[in-house]
Order: structure tokens, then sequence, then C-alpha cells
């Protein structure tokens, strides 16, 4: 190995592959030269890409530049330093393939709405403080959005946060000693956020059995069975439209999670793993219901065409329900599930078998959502305390 002279980052280089529009390819090597990172473009030549590459980590960049008849960059006489914002669009690019699409989509949705386009996205690097997320987080958490009209779920702050320090951490220590994000508390409930809300920031609510009767009427024919079944099994919707009819055993009542439907803006809907491991889970359902079902086509419950039924055109189809059937608050279709583990909770099942049903990641979390309705264990709680508190008759 020849002797290395000079700063170990002028020995540091990678290659990032990137397909233009005009359908040809451009092989781009980043290098570090005098303390800045800079790119040295190949196009269509991933061979010349790899050579300058070895050059770069065999010899250093300048004598690589040498090697390959390449020019330094001029330097700029005032080079704007990289920003967070800069830095996180530099980490989304970099990751790797183990990442999926719906994750990388959550990524770029972050950092354009949540980092981008906030006072935090603009400060420097080397300049963020711990006191510059604590603002952040403390502003994001007492902002209502746009869309909701109230401020966020804690589960999404913890996202957009997790986001930042993962980006951050890829940033030490090359270009920062230290993750300024790494160790902070978030906060477990937002200023001002809806008890009717769980941690995913879906609605929390739970129809009356009145409520119930007059949804099911109000729906057609063809789609009765599919919204029986989402509040018999509390699937989530992405579990409930990716069932197939080899998930069913009939026979036994078996009906088997293993896949749930996924979005992205590369793939559009794709099929993927449930949301957590606990997600992919068998759950008995009664036969009279599963008898009502369809096993003829691709997937158990279709529209019109025999194809798969997308969330949209479902909401279109619920919506009209909803209007319909008139219930107070405009309940969500994923006030179905809640409905399930309300129902379940109410009439005393355990805890624990309500959150197994349902495919939490634990039983904390069945416990946050639905901990206001656990029936069983807070009359079991008074009794005992009534008769630990009775006086002692003699």
């Amino acid at each position: 190995m020849p002797n290395q002279t000079g700063s170990p980052q002028d020995y540091w280089a990678s290659i990032r592959k990137r397909e233009r529009k005009n359908g040809t390819v451009a092989y781009t090597v980043l290098c570090h030269l005098d303390g800045r990172q800079f790119p040295v473009t190949f196009d269509n030549s991933e061979a010349h890409a790899e050579a300058f590459k070895a050059a770069v980590k065999a010899h250093g960049i300048h004598r690589a530049l040498k090697m390959h008849d390449l020019e330094p960059p001029r330097r700029e006489a005032s080079a704007a330093p990289t920003t967070v914002a800069q830095w996180c669009r530099h980490y989304i690019d970099h990751l790797t393939a183990a990442e999926d699409e719906y994750t990388i989509d959550c990524y770029e949705r972050y950092l354009r709405m949540d980092i981008g386009t906030r006072p935090l996205g603009s400060i420097p690097l080397t300049k963020l403080t711990e006191e510059d997320i604590a603002a952040w987080v403390n502003t994001m958490a007492s902002t209502p959005r746009v869309k909701t009209g109230r401020p966020p779920a804690p589960k999404s702050i913890a996202n957009w946060h997790g986001f930042l320090s993962a980006a951050l951490g890829a940033a030490v220590p090359k270009l920062i000693p230290a993750n300024p994000a790494a160790g902070r508390k978030l906060p477990k409930r937002t200023a001002g956020a809806r008890a009717d809300v769980d941690i995913d920031g879906h609605q929390r609510r739970s129809l009356t059995e009145e409520e119930w009767e007059a949804l099911y009427a109000a729906f057609s024919e063809a789609y009765k069975p599919m919204v029986q079944f989402m509040i018999f099994s509390g699937f989530r919707w992405g579990e409930v439209s990716s069932l197939k009819p080899g998930d069913v055993d009939r026979k036994t009542g078996e009906v088997r999670v293993r896949r749930a439907w996924k979005w992205s803006q590369k793939s559009g809907y794709h099929l993927g793993p449930p949301k957590t491991d606990t997600s992919r889970r068998e759950v008995i359902i009664d036969k009279d219901i599963l008898d009502t079902l369809d096993y003829s086509h691709e997937y158990l419950f279709t529209n019109a065409r025999g194809t798969a039924v997308r969330y949209h055109k479902f909401r279109d189809i619920w919506d009209r329900a909803v209007a319909k059937a008139k219930p107070e608050d405009n309940p969500t279709p994923h006030c179905l599930r809640h409905t399930c583990g309300s129902w379940l909770l109410n009439s005393g099942e355990p805890m624990l078998a309500v959150s197994r049903l349902l495919g939490h990641k634990n039983i904390a979390t069945t416990s946050d959502i639905y901990g206001h309705v656990d029936k069983k264990t807070r009359q079991a709680l008074s009794n005992k305390m009534a008769k630990l508190l009775t006086p002692v008759t003699t």
C-alpha cells in the first residue's frame, strides 16, 4: 500500500449512479478537495468512474486528477455552507436499496413539508444546536396542520424527528462532531391535540350499535360483506383490501394477514409486508361472515370490475353511506377498527387478546389507544379497592 500523505478525506470517494430523463446514465464520483466535497461525473461510463474512484483511494485526489487529465474545480470566493435541508437532501439521495419506496416517499415528504420550509432547514449544518432542535420540535407540536386544523399526533413528530436524527447521525464525524438531535425527549401529547385521535393520527372514534346498524344499511349489497368483515376483524385498510382467497381457511375460520397495500410516488400501489412484525397474524372469523364472501377472484374484496378495491374509490362509497346514515362527527373507515377494539374491551375481553387481534406492535400501543374503554380492568380495580376499604365488622 502506498504511503498516504495529506488529509484522510483526500483518499475518500464513492460513486452515485443517476438515470437522466433523456435515457443516459451519469456515474458521479463524489470526492473531497481541500476540505470541500465535489463531484466528478462520467457519462455512460461506469468503468471510467470506477477507475477514477480507485485512483483517488490509492493515490489521493490531487494525484488522481492529474492521472486522468482532469482539472480541479475552481474554488469560489465564498462557498455557501451546507444547510440542514441540503444535508437531508444528500442523505435521502444516498440511501441504499434496503429502504423501501414507501419509507423514501415519507422522507421526501418530511423534508419538503416539515424541514425544508421551516427555519430549521436554512441553518448551516455546522451551526445547528440542540436548542434549534428543541425550538423546531416545540413549534411543530403547537402548530395546527393545514389538512386537519389541529396539531400533529405525537407519533408524527417522532417520525419527523427520527428522520432528522438519522440524517444528522450520517454527518458525524465527517461534517459535525456530534448529533444534536440524539437523545431528545419528545412530547407524549401535543399542545391542543384532540383526545379522539390515536398515535397514528387516525380519528379515535367508536360507533354505537345504532350508528353501525344505520351505516351498514346505507351501503350497497356489493360492499356490505366488506364493511362487515372490517368491523368484525379490526383489520387495517391495507390488510383487508389485500386479502386473497388463499388466506382464508374456511374449515377452521382462520384468516391469515401476510401482506398489505402500500403506495409510493415511484411505483404507485404495490403489495408489501404488514405494518409491524406482530401485524403478521392469524385471526378467527365467524363462519357465517366468511360464507358471505366471494372467493372467485384474485382478491377477497373487489370492485365491480373484479379487481382490488382502492382506498380513494372506497372512500367515495363510504362518504355517501355516511351522508345517508348521518352518524355524528363523520367517521372514517378506520373507525371500524376502533369500533372493533372498543366493543371487545367494553364487553370484558382482556387487553392482551385485543392487542393481538389488532396486530399492535405491543400491548402499550393498545393501552395508549383504548385504555379509556378497558371496562373489565377498571371494574376489577374498583371492586378490589372496595373490598380492601370495607370496614371490618365485629
